[in-house]
């Protein structure tokens, strides 16, 4: 006899579930599966009559054709899918079940209906196994060390791969413009997978978003990231309403970005259609990376009014593709602090990846980083500064300013993945398919 218990609570719900996955060996029958559901999700919502479990699909991938009027049959298929996908390899052990079937709650917390795709999906990163790590915990992990005091045996810890964030602009808008956009964006690399923000807005501080193409004012990264095979981007905006009842979803997912060996593309583009937009995130991909801090100091000229330029970073190879370090523009950043006390610009981001040069191809190549600023009169005048390791500073005349430009050279040091990180990885269910835009 099969005895159910009917229960709203999550974590009864959870013990329910994870006691299933013990007692069946890790499995739970497809009659099993529906009660799961019919628990999980009030009883207003479940489709007249039951679905019959005569028989599983012969594939995971099996396609459904469904009419408009089969709309709740259509999301119960789908969770039906899903609870196939996520069932755990019964070679585990009895506490590596119990982390498995931890990690499926978890991940169906995060999971949500998305209309855009008309399927379910997984909003946080869930790639590895995420029972008891903290997905809101922020990235700690130091600087590497300066470039002056490194070792040989410090230059070879150094990471083989590095991203700078380009931009991330607004394709699409299905609710038109202009709109209010705030939340998240952050990324996760393979340092300790933790959280490294990028975008971070509250409700009463969003960003105008008035055409598009738009880009948002990215406010990071604090360090440099690492890749060796892939790193994630964590993107949670939402619109703002009159009413904080009347927020509306704009973009969730996940972009998983790979590591291709000796790409020599200068940018790379990922979109991610979800909700109500369509967004584009570029990266532009380092090689043997160290990491330049930049500061901008006014040495002369107004220090009582806004800096009304732009300041961008380049690269070598990748030229035609300028990070935005500052931007002026008065319907947003009018609030904000613009200039310190010591006169210092407030860059909205100061860290850029550089690459070094290979000398095997040419001796006289250096780690090079030129800075761009750009006035803001319409009239595109352009003052820029290149700057070569070991120089830690240099100085600029721009319009009616004099300005005083230092960067600090840091490596981006390699981390072996710990072994509890690693041991996540090898704890995921196998068959899964991963709920990322790739």
């Amino acid at each position: 006899m099969r005895f159910y218990f009917i229960s709203s609570n999550y974590h009864e719900i959870s013990h329910y579930y994870i006691f299933l996955l013990l007692t069946r060996g890790g499995k739970m029958s497809g009659e099993e599966m529906w009660w799961e559901r019919k628990i999980a999700k009030p009883a207003e919502s479940e489709p007249e009559s039951e679905p019959e479990f005569g028989s599983e699909p012969e594939s995971e991938y099996e396609s459904y054709t469904l009419s408009e009027s089969d709309s709740d049959t259509d999301v119960v298929v789908k969770q039906e899918r899903m609870a196939r996908l996520f069932e755990p390899d019964t070679k585990h052990t009895t506490e590596e079940k119990v982390l498995l079937g931890l990690h499926i709650v978890h991940c169906r917390q995060f999971t949500e209906y998305d209309p855009k795709q008309n399927d379910f999906v997984c909003t946080c990163f869930c790639h590895f196994n995420i029972a008891f790590f903290d997905l809101d915990e922020e990235s700690d992990a130091p600087h590497g060390l300066p470039l002056q005091v490194q070792t040989y045996s410090d230059w070879c810890e150094m990471a083989d791969a590095s991203v700078n964030v380009i931009s991330l602009k607004i394709i699409r808008s299905d609710v038109g413009y202009p709109i209010n956009v705030f939340g998240t964006v952050l990324a996760r690399d393979e340092v300790d997978y933790k959280c490294v923000y990028l975008f971070r807005r509250e409700r009463d501080d969003p960003q105008c978003i008035t055409k598009s193409r738009n880009m948002l004012t990215l406010t990071g990264p604090r360090r440099g990231f690492v890749i060796s095979d892939s790193m994630f981007f964590e993107i949670n905006l939402k619109i703002k309403g009159d009413q904080t009842s009347d927020d509306k979803d704009f973009s969730k997912g996940v972009i998983r970005h790979w590591r291709v060996p000796f790409d020599r593309r200068p940018m790379i583009t990922h979109l991610l259609s979800s909700w109500r937009s369509i967004v584009e995130l570029a990266l532009s991909p380092i090689t043997n990376p160290v990491a330049a801090s930049l500061k901008v100091n006014i040495l002369s000229g107004p220090c009582d009014v806004p800096f009304k330029s732009k300041v961008t970073a380049r690269t070598i190879g990748n030229i035609e593709n300028p990070i935005i370090l500052y931007e002026y523009d008065n319907k947003v950043t009018w609030n904000h602090i613009l200039i310190e006390d010591d006169g210092a610009i407030v860059l909205t981001r100061n860290l850029v990846a550089v690459p070094v040069p290979s000398h095997t191809v040419d001796d006289d190549e250096e780690i090079l980083l030129n800075v761009s600023f750009i006035a803001g009169n319409g009239k595109d005048e352009r003052t820029s500064v290149t700057l070569s390791y070991p120089e830690e500073e240099k100085v600029c005349n721009h319009g009616c300013y004099e300005l005083l430009v230092k960067v600090c050279w840091t490596g981006i040091q390699d981390v072996p993945m710990r072994g509890d990180i690693l041991r996540r990885w090898t704890l995921v269910p196998a068959g899964v398919l991963a709920p990322a835009v790739l």
